[in-house]
């Protein structure tokens, strides 16, 4: 008994949205856009904080030993920079070493422009230095200072600040415009909705005089919305998979660094669910808003 009502129910949804066609259309590309436009947020996000991640984990800065520093002071020093509680590595750099980086990666076949300098080596003994939270760059910078015998130390903070604002912004951004776009979303499927009760209005009249109960006159309209709405979702899914298919192709050409966009297959699910979820949601939240409001049963 159950299947056959909701095989009833389902029948009319399907037949309400044929029925007020252009308006069931329209309803569908409205929401297909704000899904579109939510989509490309959520790819900007996931891929901000993929890079954000990326960065904390590369939470690196370089420390420069004062060139008149014996070698076994310099051993001391990577002692006492792994003392301090932000750190959680450390890496020497002699000088040597970074001579010999700087003419087989750094000048390649003009590598001949430094020779002579083995006995004069313009280069610092230098420490790696791995972070274990990168927050706290800048006080672990300070402490790193106090060290004797510490020339320089360099870091990146001002591009790790810029990246982790730029993506606590992004954030906030991203919820204000998701509740922006579902608002109009929703107000567009009340309105369908609203128009087949209109039209329904004597039959429906009808069917609550000879018994019918409340919920079973509302789900065909709610199914209404929910279908809508999810065709709207595969809409959307399938115009932002092959948007972002075609960026990823573009972005193969460009230089972008240790930066790298999330594959298309692994952000297909998220988009997917992300999508059947406010999809099907705004479906049903239009629904019900229409039905209390203008269907008095």
């Amino acid at each position: 008994m159950k299947i056959s009502k909701f095989e009833y129910s389902f029948s009319q949804a399907k037949k309400n949205v044929v029925r007020n066609g252009l308006m069931s259309i329209a309803s569908l590309f409205t929401i297909a856009c704000c899904l579109i436009i939510l989509g490309v947020f959520a790819i900007l996000s996931v891929n901000v904080n993929s890079i954000t991640e990326s960065i904390k984990d590369q939470c690196e800065i370089q420390l420069y030993v004062k060139n008149d520093t014996s070698d076994e002071r310099i051993k001391e020093i990577g002692e006492q920079i792994l003392k301090i509680q932000n750190v959680k590595e450390s890496s020497l750099f002699t000088k040597e070493e970074m001579l010999a980086y700087a003419k087989n990666d750094m000048f390649g076949e003009d590598a001949e422009l430094l020779s002579g300098f083995e006995d004069d080596n313009p280069f610092s003994d230098s420490y790696k230095i791995v972070l274990k939270d990168i927050k706290n760059t800048s006080q672990t910078v300070e402490e790193l200072m106090k060290i004797k015998d510490v020339d320089k130390i360099v870091n990146k903070q001002d591009i790790v600040d810029m990246v982790l604002s730029f993506s606590n912004i992004l954030k906030k951004v991203t919820i204000a415009i998701m509740i922006v776009l579902l608002i109009i979303a929703i107000v567009i499927i009340s309105n369908t909705v609203r128009l087949t009760v209109f039209n329904r209005r004597k039959e429906i009249s009808i069917m609550k005089y000879i018994g019918a109960t409340n919920r079973f006159i509302r789900v065909p309209f709610v199914l209404e919305g929910m279908i809508i709405g999810f065709l709207g979702a595969v809409l959307a899914l399938i115009v932002v998979f092959w948007g972002y298919f075609a960026l990823l192709k573009y972005a193969e050409n460009l230089s972008i660094g240790a930066f790298k966009l999330i594959g298309i297959w692994e952000i297909t699910p998220i988009l997917a669910g992300i999508f059947a979820v406010f999809g099907m949601l705004i479906g049903i939240v239009g629904s019900s808003i229409s039905m209390k409001k203008y269907l008095q049963v």
